[in-house]
């Protein structure tokens, strides 16, 4: 094991701790703002008033969002079975490119999708938590490689459907930038199922799968350990977000 890069490994999780601890609660305090405009009768899409809040976000620059919105319960609303009140926008252009997502919430449509069988909806729902989905290629909004971070918004015991942000691939790595380009040896940003999110080597580009590590069973714990077969791995695991940091010299 090297020292060296195991520190660096250490000192690279606690950055990505850092950017997960501002998406998380930028993620909270959109589900209470979701959920106290849904505490009553059965609202119609008019009554979700989260447009000015969701454009704020992806005018800041300290971490630029690709995507910010809630995404409904279907039956929740009284004049839309389906319904994404979402806005996008380029992370490099900010408010000029921002812009309500249009999505096709017709279920008699042939573009239409039902979001309620994608992860980044079921899992909050089943689990009553957020989740971080991806990266994977958003194919309805990005067409880049995303991560979708989604919270289920509860209001009085029931699920009312999911809040959350988009996060570009690319935007990650370019926060993680001076600690990728600094790395004395190799150091892989990975999701729990060994997914690359960003890395100091180009031989492991984002979205690339790991291979040997074992199944999910591996993200366990935040201290350096080694994982993988053959040519291992040391895992340091983040405390924010599950994401963690492969190292090796």
């Amino acid at each position: 094991m090297s020292s060296t890069v195991v520190t660096e490994a250490v000192s690279l999780a606690a950055r990505v701790d850092e950017l997960g601890s501002w998406v998380g609660y930028t993620v909270h305090e959109l589900v209470r703002l979701v959920a106290r405009q849904l505490d009553g009768p059965m609202p119609r899409r008019a009554d979700l008033r989260i447009e000015g809040h969701c454009r704020a976000l992806l005018e800041q620059r300290e971490f630029p969002l690709a995507g910010a919105g809630f995404v409904a319960e279907t039956g929740l609303l009284h004049d839309a079975t389906y319904w994404l009140e979402w806005w996008t926008a380029d992370p490099d252009v900010g408010s000029l490119s921002c812009r309500r997502l249009a999505a096709d919430t017709d279920p008699t449509s042939v573009g239409f999708r039902d979001y309620t069988e994608l992860p980044w909806f079921v899992t909050p729902r089943e689990t009553g938590r957020a989740h971080v989905t991806g990266p994977y290629v958003d194919y309805v909004c990005t067409d880049q490689h995303t991560l979708t971070v989604t919270e289920p918004v509860v209001v009085d015991g029931g699920f009312r459907g999911v809040a959350g942000v988009d996060v570009l691939a690319s935007t990650v790595e370019r926060l993680l930038r001076e600690w990728l380009d600094t790395a004395s040896g190799v150091l892989v940003v990975v999701n729990r199922v060994g997914r690359v999110v960003a890395s100091s080597d180009p031989g492991h580009v984002v979205g690339d799968l790991v291979r040997g590590l074992p199944n999910d069973s591996w993200f366990t714990g935040r201290r350096p350990g080694r994982v993988g077969s053959g040519d291992a791995w040391d895992f340091v695991q983040c405390t924010t977000v599950p994401l963690g940091v492969l190292s090796r010299p």
